[in-house]
């Protein structure tokens, strides 16, 4: 069995994350439509993988990771890319000044804490970092006494276009910095997971997708924590928006969530990951993405 067929399988196991619409018809039609072009991937993948072995001189030409992303929802901007183990969604600048909670939410959430508002809810983002074998590990924890968040670290990436249609590329801890530092952020995000709560109807309710999506403050139902102590009551962490690095209000953007291959903190993990270096080799190969406006 192909990567992108296990993908497919593990989305439509993960249809209740994935496709928590409230209607289960709706349930049902979005895991049909991931199998469906999960499938249609594969195949294009294996033609393109033929042809590549015929060229004159015997060399694989450079992949266009363009031609590897697969869509997981007709209605969510949201895809994936099994080979790279990537994570793409799209969305818009909402905020450029001011003390941030969040870095990224779902839209029409939580878009006076954070620098960019996200076309996708947090539970897809959730099912696609499994599908691309990120761990989930615990939310913070703040009694009996302090857990940081822990689980897989995600290198998180914004791409966009200037006010010349030049297409730019920056690590999210760009456009963030600590205040009283004076310093962009330096550290990556891991995967706690959030958690579910039973609404008044008894359906099941991911609390990310209420606004937790990508936090600089640690909340226990974030589903991406910083792995240090950043809460709203220490006074010596103030997250703001570095507002010379981000773009104008509105400017459309493509965020991608890069889990590291193995890379797994746990509740007493003594080494706090840090950031990758402006030059890392993964900032290249991102800047391969072509943005579709």
């Amino acid at each position: 069995m192909t990567e992108i067929k296990k993908l497919a399988c593990l989305l439509l196991l993960l249809g209740a994350l994935v496709a928590a619409d409230d209607k289960t018809v709706e349930r049902s039609a979005d895991t049909n439509t991931v199998k469906t072009q999960v499938q249609n991937a594969d195949d294009a993948s294996d033609a393109a993988a033929d042809k590549a072995s015929k060229t004159k001189s015997g060399e694989k030409p450079d992949e266009d990771p363009n031609k590897g992303l697969v869509k997981l929802s007709p209605k969510e901007k949201i895809w994936v890319h099994p080979g790279k183990k990537w994570i793409v969604v799209d969305g818009r600048v909402c905020l450029r000044e001011g003390q941030l909670e969040m870095f990224a939410v779902p839209y029409e959430t939580k878009t006076h804490e954070a620098v960019v508002s996200i076309d996708c809810h947090s539970r897809f983002v959730h099912a696609a970092l499994l599908a691309m074998g990120a761990k989930a590990g615990t939310p913070v924890r703040f009694r009996p006494k302090y857990t940081p968040a822990h689980g897989s670290v995600v290198d998180i990436f914004v791409l966009w276009k200037d006010e010349d249609g030049k297409q730019q590329i920056a690590a999210a801890q760009e456009w963030m910095r600590d205040e009283r530092k004076k310093k962009t952020l330096e550290y990556p995000w891991v995967f706690g997971g959030s958690g579910f709560f039973k609404d008044e109807a008894d359906e099941n309710r991911y609390y990310a997708d209420g606004g937790e999506m990508v936090c600089v403050a640690n909340f226990a139902v974030a589903m991406l924590d910083l792995p240090i102590e950043s809460d709203k009551a220490n006074t010596a962490l103030l997250y703001v928006a570095n507002t010379e690095k981000i773009p104008p209000m509105d400017t459309p953007i493509r965020m991608v969530l890069v889990p590291r291959k193995g890379v797994v903190t746990k509740a007493d993990t003594k080494d706090v990951p840090k950031r990758l270096a402006k030059d890392a080799p993964i900032v290249k190969e991102l800047a391969k993405l072509t943005l579709p406006w």
